[in-house]
């Protein structure tokens, strides 16, 4: 119970500090960029929409890079963070779509052990449904945009904090039974998952693949995150499992990834996509692009990564909030 009770303290924590405006502009430099296209590609409460950016020329393979925003299932936008990884995406031939999703923590207040762990399970499925309607949206509609057209065999998904979540849940989904009906072929599977800072939850235990391997999966993650669990926080079948659970059980089970751990770093390491482009397209090409089969496992440490106010804080901080 006591486990329950932190795992629901955590998740609480992430969303009151997260959820803050403006907190990737505020961390993040500046980078304007105009959507070739905007479309709703779901109409749920609300409108969902997802903004297309194309290259000027695309790379041989018509990749189509999938991103997620973060923001604790309660905030952020769809233009948070795009626009700082945007620029050197496209320099190399990427479609770029970021996507909306229902936020289905906003405005929720009771974070008891029960009906805060219930909001969030409900959150991040939701999440993940609408990351899966806008996978479907683009199969069915959006192969040829403007002068591109998008390969279905190189759909790579990418994700911060909440969005890293809801990357890795979908995925996940999409190799289980999942709560509500997925609108995709039963073949699709992603070309590559990129999480920063993610993990995905789970009502039965460990986590396992029982429909065929994940997709290639990169996880960056902050050795001393308190925010999203670095490891994993577990009572009987109810859990969150964090980057260091997932490389053990992709270890374990013979799958491609690449882990990177941010010694001395917390939940900073949200945010590395938009820092670190060779690690993202190091990964793309590899893992992707020439499909290689690797199994990384990377500590790194830089005194000169900026430490976020965020970054270092416990579950005790939680009162600065309420």
């Amino acid at each position: 119970m006591k486990k329950i009770l932190l795992l629901t303290m955590v998740l609480a924590a992430t969303l009151s500090l997260l959820a803050q405006d403006g907190l990737y502009e505020k961390l993040l430099p500046s980078i304007e960029q105009t959507p070739y296209a905007t479309d709703i590609f779901v109409t749920r409460d609300s409108a969902l929409r997802l903004d297309i950016y194309l290259p000027e020329k695309q790379n041989e393979q018509h990749a189509c890079f999938l991103y997620v925003h973060g923001g604790g299932f309660i905030g952020g936008e769809r233009t948070e963070s795009i626009s700082h990884i945007a620029p050197y995406l496209l320099e190399e031939g990427f479609v770029i779509i970021s996507i909306d999703y229902r936020l289905g923590m906003k405005g929720e207040s009771d974070f008891g052990i029960l009906s805060g762990m219930r909001s969030f399970q409900r959150s991040i499925d939701m999440a993940a449904e609408d990351l899966l309607e806008a996978t479907s949206y683009i199969l069915r509609n959006r192969l040829t945009v403007g002068h591109c057209t998008i390969n279905p065999n190189y759909i790579i998904t990418c994700g911060s904090s909440a969005g890293a979540i809801t990357v890795l849940q979908a995925d996940y989904y999409l190799h289980n039974e999942a709560p509500f009906e997925i609108h995709l072929p039963d073949t699709f599977r992603y070309a590559g998952v990129l999480s920063f800072a993610g993990g995905i939850f789970s009502n039965h235990g460990k986590i396992k693949y029982l429909k065929g391997k994940p997709a290639p999966t990169q996880l960056c993650h902050g050795m001393d995150d308190h925010l999203v669990p670095y490891g994993k926080i577990q009572l009987f079948n109810l859990g969150i499992f964090g980057s260091d659970a997932l490389a053990k059980q992709f270890e374990k089970y013979d799958y491609p990834y690449h882990i990177k751990r941010y010694e001395k770093l917390g939940h900073e390491a949200a945010a590395r996509h938009a820092y670190e482009s060779d690690l993202v397209l190091g990964f793309i090409h590899d893992y992707v692009f020439e499909q290689k089969f690797l199994q990384i496992d990377e500590t790194y440490y830089s005194p000169y990564i900026q430490h976020w106010s965020i970054g270092g804080y416990k579950i005790k901080d939680l009162k600065k909030f309420q």
